[in-house]
């Protein structure tokens, strides 16, 4: 991937791609391991007896890594935007910013011997990048006094009349 904004976008490409040739749906070994690691998340998708919720959010994980690896139009925002969307799910960010972490252990067992130190190293340096997207990501669940200050301060004027 020639212009990619990460270096090392070709060994994540190539762990996927074998993935993709072993594994028609890796879906279950993903959502196994995070229900293993998180088990009050598996309560979160009661409504989802098929499999396709499940599905479609790994693909949508998956596309969001090819563009955080490739030209990154969308994927460092969308990763804060769902971070704040799943708190409204009551899915904690601790827990959602694990998921790249669970995706890419479901990858090393899927490709077991064929793991290589390339694959570690570049999968370890994508999920220090992700990390620092979910770090400095401002939390929906907790008010800042700078913005607690700003509300007081809007209100106060919203309440005192206007003059013509």
């Amino acid at each position: 991937m020639s212009g990619s904004a990460f270096r090392l976008a070709a060994d994540i490409e190539a762990s996927l791609e074998l993935v993709a040739k072993r594994c028609d749906d890796p879906t279950p070994q993903v959502y196994a391991r995070l229900f293993a690691e998180h088990p009050r998340m598996e309560v979160h998708f009661w409504r989802d007896t098929s499999g396709a919720v499940k599905g479609e959010m790994l693909s949508r994980t998956f596309d969001a890594i090819l563009d955080f690896i490739g030209a990154r139009r969308y994927a460092d925002h969308m990763i804060g935007t769902e971070m704040v969307t799943h708190e409204g799910y009551d899915i904690p960010r601790e827990v959602f910013a694990t998921f790249f972490g669970v995706v890419r252990d479901a990858v090393k067992e899927i490709l077991g011997s064929d793991w290589s130190p390339g694959f570690e190293r570049a999968w370890s340096d994508l999920l220090a990048e992700i990390d620092h997207v979910v770090q400095v990501t401002p939390r929906s669940d907790v008010s800042s006094p700078f913005h607690k200050q700003r509300v007081a301060e809007f209100e106060a004027r919203a309440t005192v009349p206007q003059r013509p």
